[in-house]
């Protein structure tokens, strides 16, 4: 919701005039903005991640030695850490989402579609066979279309492998993260591109 309103509120508290003149590009705005929020995003996802670990900690040593020879990993895994990076770089894509439609819609059909697009994300291997559910050849393609085109958020929900001590291999985590990178490198360009052109007069 706060990338939803960075650019929105420039314009409609009418705070973009003051800053557009100042030697600064419309790009640089939009990429200041998105990086200011990454970064908040970073800060808090290590405070959350140092009090998980804490509180994994904590309740690790309520149990006795025996207890915790059967596990299939220690209570404060570090293999965790990699959902926990595949869930920063989720939460990275859905703010360059709503940074993007945030530069030429009002914030109500900024949060819609950016939720909309969040939603299908996380069914996305279900529009890839969708060609099993309907009869209909153009509905199958255009679903396989949109499978390749819409991003994969399910991609980055490794949760449940981590938390069953099921090894995440580190090529995909390295590709995972390439995927999301340059997902939100389109969408920081689209971004960029739509707002430059924009007349604020």
């Amino acid at each position: 919701f706060i990338g939803i309103g960075l650019v929105w509120k420039e314009v409609e508290r009418r705070s973009i005039y003051a800053l557009l003149p100042n030697p600064l590009r419309r790009s640089e705005l939009v990429l200041g903005k998105y990086a200011g929020l990454a970064l908040t995003l970073l800060v808090n996802v290590g405070v959350m991640t140092a009090a998980f670990y804490a509180v994994l900690w904590y309740l690790g040593g309520q149990f006795t030695e025996q207890a915790r020879s059967v596990w299939a990993a220690p209570a404060t895994d570090p293999n965790m850490l990699r959902a926990i990076v595949l869930i920063f770089v989720e939460l990275l894509l859905v703010t360059a989402i709503a940074l993007f439609f945030s530069t030429f819609s009002n914030p109500f059909l900024s949060a819609a579609l950016t939720a909309g697009l969040w939603v299908i994300g996380h069914f996305n291997a279900d529009l890839r066979n969708f060609e099993r559910v309907v009869d209909s050849k153009p509905a199958a393609y255009l679903g396989r279309a949109l499978y390749y085109v819409l991003p994969n958020f399910d991609a980055f929900d490794v949760k449940d492998q981590v938390v069953h001590a099921i090894d995440v291999p580190a090529s995909y985590l390295a590709t995972t993260t390439l995927y999301g990178a340059v997902y939100i490198a389109m969408l920081l360009v689209a971004a960029v591109m739509i707002f430059s052109k924009r007349d604020f007069k």
